[in-house]
């Protein structure tokens, strides 16, 4: 039986956890284990672990990672594969994840088409060094109808506080310092949620007055009141991708696909009507 790590930001998040137990899954399914690691979002302890793993003669390991870049003396010859983030890199390494640019265009272009012009993107986490094509995605999406880029309205959480308090925080920060949004596009659904309550207490609604999409469409998105319109990001595909990936490296083959793209899904839910 082979040995798979795994390392994940964090599993403090819904998407992150999934994705964890999808790969366990898929793994499992064909007769690999898989050991689990969180760095808690530090790129200093994403090395250590995968130096870790080397040395305990891991087989391969599946990162979602938070380095901006890695050097092929890093990691010897421990066979890597990238899942969500596909850090820049002096040699290939196989990667899935989804087109994060065209997905938030999608999310944007759907607010706009239901007459939103004040879009608030709350970004969630990232750190100063990691690039963010989402934000891309915003900006191609408001360009593409005419509408002006305003800084103001991208607002990122520090990543100090749990995520469904910054962002509400954030939230109410923004309309209480006279932005008009009619639409916001959260990084989870935790930060939807955090969002929502804290609107509601200034007498704020969604989507009577705001109208919300979120990334990750968990099952709790449909439970809601109002139901979450969502990005589907389809872990359990990207999940059997990369299990497929690292076990066909661990294997020593080179005929494998380096960039694998995994299309985003847009679920039109109660919070957008």
């Amino acid at each position: 039986m082979k040995k798979i790590g795994m390392i994940v930001p964090t599993l403090d998040n819904s998407f992150f956890s999934e994705l964890a137990f999808r790969v366990q899954k898929a793994l499992g399914e064909r007769n690999a284990a898989t050991y689990v690691v969180s760095t808690n979002n530090n790129a200093e302890t994403e090395l250590e672990y995968l130096n870790e793993f080397r040395k305990a003669g891991m087989d391969g390991v599946i990162s979602v990672s938070a380095l901006q870049e890695i050097n092929k003396d890093v990691i010897g010859d421990l066979p890597l594969v990238w899942i969500d983030r596909i850090p820049a890199s002096n040699h290939e390494i196989p990667y899935v994840a989804n087109d994060d640019c065209h997905a938030m265009e999608l999310a944007t272009e759907c607010l706009i088409n239901k007459g939103c012009r004040n879009i608030l993107f709350m970004t969630g986490f990232v750190k100063d060094s990691q690039n963010n094509p989402r934000l891309e995605g915003y900006r191609k999406a408001l360009e593409a109808h005419g509408i002006e880029y305003d800084p103001r309205y991208v607002m990122k959480r520090e990543g100090k506080r749990p995520t469904e308090e910054e962002t509400g925080g954030l939230a109410v920060f923004a309309i209480k310092n006279g932005l008009k949004a009619d639409g916001i596009i959260t990084s989870s659904e935790r930060a939807a949620f955090g969002a929502t309550r804290a609107l509601q207490k200034i007498g704020y609604f969604v989507p009577e007055d705001i109208r919300l999409i979120c990334f990750d469409n968990s099952p709790f998105a449909a439970m809601t009141s109002p139901s979450l319109t969502t990005l589907d990001r389809k872990p359990e595909r990207m999940a059997e991708i990369a299990s497929d990936l690292i076990l066909a490296k661990a294997d020593g083959r080179h005929d494998i696909s380096v960039k694998n793209t995994v299309t985003v899904e847009l679920i039109e839910r109660g919070s957008t009507r």
